[in-house]
């Protein structure tokens, strides 16, 4: 559900991108680094968001790289601890309440001095 969201929002977001883009085909003037280049407007705004995608791409693969290193050195600190556990020790044997036999007769009364 949540995919078909982003992907709904996504094609939202192109189209009212591609209608902008094409409202404004004007030539406009781009200085970079030192050279002008006088480029379509919509040419511009494409490039922008190609640019801006790999950027956004770029910095969210490094952060799930990480995360998915994080998990496996902690995955792999589990195994470790849980391997040591079961060396040092062995496992508790459970133990059990003793068994009292309960009495059904009312005369069965204990004396309790003050």
């Amino acid at each position: 559900m949540k995919g078909q969201q982003r992907f709904i929002i996504g094609l939202v977001l192109a189209l009212i991108l591609i209608v902008f883009a094409l409202l404004n085909g004007q030539d406009v003037s781009v200085n970079f680094f030192g050279i002008q280049l006088k480029w379509p407007l919509i040419v511009i705004i494409a490039v922008s968001v190609l640019i801006g995608a790999v950027v956004t791409w770029l910095i969210s693969t490094s952060a799930v790289s990480s995360a998915k290193k994080q998990i496996r050195e902690l995955q792999q600190r589990i195994t470790e601890l849980t391997k040591s556990n079961k060396t040092d020790r062995p496992a508790p044997k459970p133990v059990q309440a003793p068994k009292e036999e309960l009495s059904t007769d009312a005369t069965d009364t204990k004396k309790i001095d003050l």
